[in-house]
């Protein structure tokens, strides 16, 4: 009996002759769905909850920065450089709210300039069961002395109340028809 799952397992193992000659593809999407074609802007994932996870029209600082500032509150690093012109107040209170959900990953939606020249970013945290979103804004600061650069900081974060993940209240974007066919 050993021998026969044995042999089995072995055969259902083995490539297939007309795979490894290339007349099969393993792959489930073709390619052309998967890659803009030339002169198509490319295509970005979006979220329910916080829309489009493209890059936006903000400078690639910005947005590195933003996610530093997320990947340290995910990990519970307090000590992080990207946290260190908050408190000790407001980073215990920060971490406390992100906490609360058990995050696990995070999201970072297509930013924007302010008015004020703070860049924002509408973000998410995914725990297991939970979730929460928020806006995220950073700031730049040029050094006071020419040629010195500058530095980005956490200007502030604002989150929602959390949410179960999968909740009712998460599916209010309505989908247009052709993206139902899909």
């Amino acid at each position: 009996m050993f021998v026969i799952a044995l042999l089995c397992l072995l055969a259902a193992a083995a490539p297939d002759s007309a795979a490894q000659e290339g007349n099969l593809t393993s792959e489930s999407i073709p390619e052309a769905l998967r890659r803009p074609l030339q002169g198509e802007s490319p295509r970005y994932p979006r979220d329910l909850v916080i829309g489009s996870l493209a890059r936006g029209d903000v400078s690639e600082g910005a947005r590195l920065f933003a996610a530093q500032v997320l990947s340290a509150l995910v990990a519970g690093n307090r000590e992080a450089a990207s946290l260190s012109r908050l408190g000790p107040l407001g980073r215990n209170e920060l971490f406390s709210a992100v906490a609360a959900v058990g995050p696990r990953r995070y999201r970072i939606g297509e930013g924007r300039e302010e008015a004020d020249g703070s860049y924002s970013f509408l973000v998410r945290f995914l725990g297991r069961d939970q979730g929460v979103a928020g806006e995220l804004y950073v700031r730049y600061e040029p050094a006071e002395a020419p040629g010195a650069g500058g530095t980005w900081f956490l200007d502030d974060l604002l989150l929602e109340e959390q949410r179960p993940l999968g909740d009712a209240k998460d599916d209010t974007y309505d989908l247009p028809p052709y993206e139902r066919m899909f």
